[in-house]
Parts: C-alpha cells; sequence; structure tokens
C-alpha cells in the first residue's frame, strides 16, 4: 500500500514472467485498485492543500497511505463481523486521523507456513498429526509457501495455489522427525548452521542435537519468512502462520527488534501456535511478542484433536479482517516508528491490530 506506482508495477512485471496470460492480467488489475485508491486519496489531500507550494513538487512526494488490518472478537473468542467504518477510531501518535477508506471485504493470503522442527518428540507426533489438514484451510485464491526451521531456516515449498502440491510437502515432513527428513538442500535460506553467527558454508550438517532448545533460531526463522512475504503481489494479506514450542537460543543472526521492524515495514501479520513446553511459558515467548506487536495472533496449550480447527480459525481470522487505511502525517528528514492505536466504540470486545509502523522519509 505505501509503495510507488513504479515499484508496484515493477513487482507485477516480475512476476508476471510466469504464468498464464489470464493469471498476469488478474495480477495487474490487483495491483490497479491499490493503486488507484492510493491515487485518490493522494488527489484528495492536495485539492485539500491551498498553500500555494510547487504542485509538481507535491505531487512527487505524494501522500503516504498506512493499512491497518484489525480483528474484533467477542467474549466467547467469536469474529464480530457487523461493524461499520464510523464504529472505529485511528490514532496515530495519539493524534485522530481520519479514515479514508474503510472495508469489510476478506482479502486473498499470501501465507508462509512455518514448522519448528526442532521439537520434543511427543510434541512433533501431535504436531505430525495436523499437518496433512492445514491444505483444507485455505481457498482457492490463497497462495502458501512452506518453510521448517530449528538452527537455521529452510524453504521446503515455494508459493504455489496448488493445495496438493502443499499436502505433499506436509506429508514429507510428517514422515520423519527433524529437518533432515524434509530433504531439503540448495537455496539461499540453507547456509548451514553458524558459530557464533558465522555461516561455516553451505550444505554442511549440523552436528548439534536437533532437539535442544539452546540451538533454535525463532527470530531468524521468521526474518527469512519476511523476506519471502515481501516481493509478494499486492491486493493480498500477507501472513505467516507458525507452529513452534517458543525455545529461542543466542545464535540468532538477527534480533528480535530487527525481526519485528521488516514484518511492520512489509504489513506481515503473525498467527502463531505454542506448542509442547510453549504451554508452560503464559504467553511470555517471542511467538507472543510477534503476534501482538503486527496485529496477528497467539494460541497456546492447544490440545492435539483441536489443532486442525485451531489452524482453520486462524485462516478465517487471517482473511477476515477490517481493513482501515488512512494517509500518514507528513514524515521528518528519516525513518521513524509511529505508534497506532485502533479503538472500536462497542463494549466487550477484543480488537487486534498492529501496535506501530515505519514512516518513510520524503522524497528529495
Amino acid at each position: 500500500m505505501r509503495g510507488t506506482l513504479a515499484h508496484s508495477l515493477r513487482i507485477q512485471a516480475k512476476r508476471g514472467a510466469g504464468g498464464s496470460p489470464i493469471q498476469v492480467a488478474r495480477r495487474l488489475c490487483r495491483a490497479l485498485v491499490f493503486l488507484l485508491l492510493g491515487t485518490a486519496l493522494a488527489m484528495e489531500t492536495l485539492a485539500q492543500n491551498d498553500s500555494g507550494a510547487d504542485l509538481r513538487y507535491r505531487l512527487r512526494t505524494g501522500v503516504e497511505l498506512v493499512l491497518v488490518p484489525v480483528t474484533v472478537k467477542d467474549a466467547q473468542g467469536h469474529l464480530v463481523t457487523d461493524l461499520g467504518r464510523d464504529d472505529f477510531q485511528l490514532f496515530e501518535e495519539g493524534q485522530e486521523q481520519p479514515i479514508r477508506y474503510f472495508s469489510v471485504d476478506p482479502f486473498p493470503l499470501s501465507v508462509v507456513i512455518l514448522v519448528d522442527v526442532g521439537l520434543s518428540p511427543p510434541t512433533q507426533a501431535a504436531v505430525r498429526t495436523m499437518l496433512p489438514v492445514l491444505p483444507s484451510v485455505f481457498g482457492p485464491a490463497d497462495e502458501f509457501a512452506f518453510y521448517v526451521f530449528d538452527t537455521y531456516p529452510r524453504q521446503v515449498l515455494d508459493f504455489t495455489d496448488d493445495a496438493e502440491r502443499l499436502r505433499e510437502a506436509l506429508r514429507e515432513v510428517g514422515k520423519g522427525s527433524g529437518a533432515a527428513a524434509v530433504g531439503v538442500t540448495g537455496g539461499p535460506l540453507t547456509a548451514g548452521p553458524r558459530i557464533n553467527t558465522v555461516p561455516v558454508g553451505p550444505g554442511v550438517p549440523s552436528t548439534l542435537p536437533r532437539s535442544s532448545a539452546s540451538v533454535k533460531s525463532i527470530h531468524d526463522a521468521l526474518f527469512a519468512a519476511g523476506l519471502a512475504l515481501r516481493d509478494q503481489e499486492p491486493g493480498r494479506r500477507r501472513v505467516i502462520f507458525i507452529i513452534s514450542d517458543g525455545s529461542n537460543s543466542r545464535l540468532n543472526t538477527h534480533s528480535l527488534e530487527e525481526t519485528r521492524d521488516l514484518l511492520l515495514t512489509e504489513d506481515v501479520s503473525v498467527y502463531a501456535l505454542g506448542a509442547g513446553e510453549a504451554r508452560f511459558a503464559l504467553g511470555q515467548t517471542p511467538l507472543a511478542e510477534y503476534a501482538r506487536a503486527t496485529g496477528g495472533d497467539y494460541y497456546e496449550g492447544i490440545k492435539e484433536e483441536t489443532l486442525a480447527r485451531a489452524w482453520a480459525r486462524i485462516a478465517e481470522q487471517a482473511r477476515n479482517q477490517y481493513t482501515l487505511v488512512y494517509a500518514a502525517p507528513p514524515a521528518g528528514g528519516s525513518r521513524e516508528y509511529r505508534r497506532i492505536e485502533v479503538r472500536v466504540r462497542r463494549p466487550g470486545v477484543t480488537l487486534l491490530s498492529r501496535k506501530g509502523y515505519f514512516a518513510s522519509a520524503p522524497l528529495r
């Protein structure tokens, strides 16, 4: 939403190199909807500005649009879907902002499924029973990629809308324990283990025990998933589904803050299932912190028989959010973090939304 026209069209051209003419046309149409929205809001802002400044300069700087997906639940945890624009208030750094665009329409999803393969054997067995049902929670317009992680992340399946390919990839992980079971080799995210955060060479197998909590790198796994989502086409909700026990090591290349900043910049929401030992953390894991910061959600202590239902709830929640868009106040001379608060005029409900974003420095 916050890119320029040229940047968005470059993304479409790159993705349009593959696929049928119909698929390419659909991608371009989706992008144009968002770009026309941006143009309309920019022109509205210009029309309201009578300062007499150089019109060409104002057109060049444009208006930065901030997209805020919002989930609202009732006391029973069910989605509240009957709210309108006037039920919401939106604040940036304590100042109320006019909501320029409001939608309740569901969005197609771009999803990275991220599975911790360093879980304890009992937890791994429980997760294994859940994996085959994952493709059933996605719709025909959704796309998904599949990654696993322990010490470092590996791509198992690149983005596709083919549910059968995803099912087969999940089935392969379900046959064994640990990242070696998926047989992933090569690629930029399979660079092998690190010693003191320094890669020791591609393809070198780790000699550390995969079930050890001390070698798992959640920050790096989420950072890799955020990078994968960054170049996906506009007009989709960018989501990470992660299942892990929340154990994290000091061997991460990326910090929590750096990873969170990437996810906020790229409008990525994290939905996490805390498995196994995560139930003892009482929500104090990196998974819960990422979910809160990005407007996603966190579930923990889920019994084996309810895992499938939990995934279905998460997919429904990610797809059916309210979408609020506002024009950001002008940024200063550098990239800066700005806090966002969303309020709803209905008592007894729970609201989930991103906590902030990074404003871009103005064009010169």
